[in-house]
C-alpha cells in the first residue's frame, strides 16, 4: 500500500506562490513559457512543486537549493517569512 503524498501550499501574505508535494517530480513555472519540444520541465529528486508568481521564484529556488529534504524546505520557507500549509491528502 503506497502512503500518501503530503503537499502543501505557501503563501506570501494572502497570495499562493507555491505548491509542493513530497513526490520526486517536476518543477513548474505556471508564468513561464512551456519547455521546448523534445525537453520537459526540470526535475527534482525529493520534491516536486508549482511556482505562480515569478517575483518569488528566484528566492523560493535558492532556498531549495540549500534544502536537502522537504521538511528543512519547508522549515526555511517559514523562516524567509512564508506561511506554510500543510494539506490532507
Amino acid at each position: 500500500m503506497e502512503i500518501p503524498s503530503k503537499r502543501y501550499l505557501v503563501f506570501k501574505g494572502d497570495q499562493m506562490v507555491l505548491e509542493v508535494t513530497d513526490r520526486p517530480g517536476p518543477m513548474i513555472s505556471k508564468v513561464a513559457p512551456p519547455p521546448l519540444p523534445g525537453t520537459g520541465p526540470k526535475m527534482h529528486p525529493f520534491l516536486s512543486a508549482t511556482a505562480y508568481v515569478p517575483e518569488h521564484e528566484r528566492l523560493l529556488l535558492q532556498v531549495l537549493a540549500g534544502s536537502r529534504s522537504v521538511a528543512e524546505y519547508v522549515a526555511k520557507l517559514t523562516a524567509f517569512g512564508y506561511r506554510v500549509i500543510e494539506k490532507a491528502p
